[in-house]
């Protein structure tokens, strides 16, 4: 026995004998027009679904307690709708954590709807964890640490490639990277080792990985120590064995190259003094020395004279300063009379032969 929906009349028929109403049809109806209504509330458009339920609800008065209970959820998510544009101004803004609060257990009926508070809401605990993530790089950067900061920045730019303040901090920090280079540099290029080991050790202190990347220059640095302490070493040992000169060329050595050391080596340089003197002529003959770059030569007796240059001779005629070889010349204190040879005899007049 059915009951007829529109005019309650019983019937076991499959139509109603009273009003016409084929059940089947009327159910197939019903259930297309419900599922319209789901189509548009998926589709976000909750009004169009509110309205077109509360019209069934009319149409098919036997299903009323349905449709006001799905007008009931359409109602719910129309006011989860209102806080979802609600927060997503607030996450525009960069209000975060108020997003968090807004959307905090709040479960729509609508499975778009759904779908879009969750990934909103998590979007905005990621951007929150990321703002207080990057608030940790800055203050590592602030406080000079700039290895743990760019570590940091680093991270962040994984998910944030095209964040432009994460951008700016990492060419800051390269820069300034760089401005311990050239400075360690400059330092090599004016012999001031230890400074340069000083600066190194430090920039490595702050940015370890600057150790790989520029091995070449801690291979330097490394090697540049060791010859000092070796060349240290055997000056000491020249020293204590009286080997002044020996000992003074290398302290002198040292010196001229290490300016860090001067306070160390002075006093040694100082203590030898004139104990040990070089012998210009002596250089010249062991080929230690080239004695034309010194404008210097050596004469019988050992000792030394200018050198004599075309420049010179030419009255300072400039022809390229060219070294001339000189003859022997013997000097006397006192004229010599010409010797007397016999006389020749021309024309009749006896002339001293002077050939």
């Amino acid at each position: 026995m059915k009951t007829c929906p529109k005019c309650r009349q019983k019937t076991d028929a499959e139509q109603c004998p009273s009003c016409n109403l084929v059940f089947a049809a009327y159910e197939q109806e019903k259930m297309e027009k419900t599922g319209e209504v789901y189509q548009l509330i998926s589709a976000g458009e909750l009004l169009k679904a509110k309205k077109m339920a509360e019209a069934l609800s009319s149409q098919f008065p036997e299903s009323r307690t349905d449709f006001i209970l799905l007008i009931s959820n359409i109602n719910r998510d129309l006011n989860i709708a209102k806080k979802y544009q609600q927060a997503q101004e607030l996450f525009d803004k960069g209000g975060h954590e108020q997003v968090g609060l807004i959307l905090r257990n709040i479960k729509a009926f609508s499975p778009g709807l759904d779908e879009k508070i969750i990934a909103l809401r998590q979007k905005a605990k990621q951007e929150g964890e990321y703002g207080g993530r990057f608030q940790k790089a800055v203050d590592l950067y602030e406080k000079r640490w700039y290895g743990e900061a760019k570590k940091a920045f680093l991270n962040l730019q994984k998910n944030h490639p095209d964040d432009e303040k994460l951008i700016n901090y990492l060419q800051k920090i390269e820069r300034i990277k760089k401005s311990f280079l050239e400075e360690i540099i400059e330092l090599l290029g004016e012999n001031s080792f230890q400074l340069a080991q000083e600066r190194f050790s430090k920039l490595i202190a702050i940015f370890p990985d600057a150790e790989e990347e520029y091995a070449a220059i801690s291979k330097t640095l490394n090697h540049k120590k060791e010859i000092n302490t070796q060349i240290l070493e055997a000056a000491e040992v020249a020293r204590k064995k009286g080997r002044l000169l020996e000992a003074k060329v290398l302290y002198t050595f040292l010196y001229l190259q290490n300016h860090e050391l001067h306070p160390q080596l002075r006093p040694y340089i100082r203590e030898i003094g004139d104990q040990a003197l070089v012998n210009l002529a002596e250089c010249a003959q062991y080929n230690l020395l080239d004695l034309n770059e010194t404008g210097l030569q050596v004469k019988e007796d050992g000792l030394l004279e200018r050198v004599i240059t075309e420049r010179q001779i030419t009255d300072k005629l400039y022809t390229g300063e060219k070294y001339v070889p000189l003859s022997p010349v013997d000097i006397c204190t006192e004229p010599l009379a010409d010797p007397l040879y016999e006389l020749v005899n021309i024309d009749g007049l006896e002339i001293t032969d002077f050939s």
